[in-house]
């Protein structure tokens, strides 16, 4: 499947070794200022963690990235948000071509009410795919590279209705990877999950960075030690601190981050 990339180009503030950055980024809903003055990079094929107390902002800034938030009236963004270099509010940016390269799974699992095949194939079929080889191998690429394939090779043609909780959340990032995209933004994608599921999709998130960075956020500290590389704290829209994993959890320079990882707030 062919898509047109947006353009690479040259920022000065851009450090090149990120796919994504944000600088002084706050969302508003209405006059209330759920993100505040954020600025994160992302490097390029790595986990970063994003944790902290339920309304902190977390989920909030994970939409503005990929610009979900645009689909909410009273939201409003200020600030600046880069993908390679390109500012993603520029009025010269195709939304829709945001969202295939920086692709989205919720924490809900929230297949199509098709089949395995067409919910992966749904993607490259509207930007014009339509020969029934290509989409198969579109598919099967796909639902590999989600672990799913050999759990659901004989059964493409069934409802993805009839599958297991975990296994349509690994169909939806599927899906996600059949756009092609460069970025993965995981939005609590286990917490709905029974153990095992969850296990699948941490070590599923393990091999998928070796080809995307992805954003995942979490409320589990042990997943969150478990699957990134990085992790950023948010408290009350900011980010407190925001550093390699092993030095958040095991050296935090801030006493609030240490408290809200051993349990004392949150």
């Amino acid at each position: 499947m062919k898509t047109n990339r947006i353009k690479v180009v040259d920022s000065p503030d851009f450090p090149r070794s990120s796919v994504l950055q944000t600088t002084d980024l706050s969302v508003y809903y209405g006059e209330h200022c759920a993100v505040n003055e954020v600025s994160l990079s992302f490097p390029k094929q790595s986990v970063t963690a994003l944790i902290g107390p339920s309304g902190c902002g977390k989920s909030t800034f994970l939409r503005s990235i990929n610009r979900m938030n645009d689909d909410i009236d009273s939201c409003r963004t200020e600030g600046k948000i880069y993908y390679e270099g390109v500012d993603l509010h520029s009025l010269n940016v195709n939304v829709h071509e945001i969202r295939k390269q920086i692709g989205m799974v919720f924490q809900r699992p929230v297949p199509f009410a098709k089949s395995i095949f067409k919910n992966v194939a749904a993607g490259p079929m509207r930007y014009g795919v339509k020969d029934k080889r290509e989409l198969l191998g579109i598919v099967e690429e796909n639902l590999k590279k989600a672990a799913l394939w050999e759990e659901v090779k004989d059964q493409l043609h069934t409802s993805a209705l009839r599958l297991s909780g975990g296994q349509q959340q690994r169909l939806c990032i599927a899906r996600a990877l059949a756009m092609q995209p460069s970025v993965l933004l995981l939005d609590e994608p286990a917490s709905a999950l029974d153990p095992v599921s969850t296990a699948k999709i941490e070590e599923l998130i393990s091999q998928l960075k070796k080809d995307y960075t992805i954003v995942i956020v979490t409320h589990n500290m042990q997943q969150a030690a478990r699957v990134s590389d990085e992790v950023a704290y948010f408290y009350m829209g900011r980010v407190i601190e925001h550093g390699p994993t092993e030095q958040i959890f095991n050296h935090p320079h801030h006493e609030q981050t240490a408290h809200y990882i051993n349990g004392r707030i949150g």
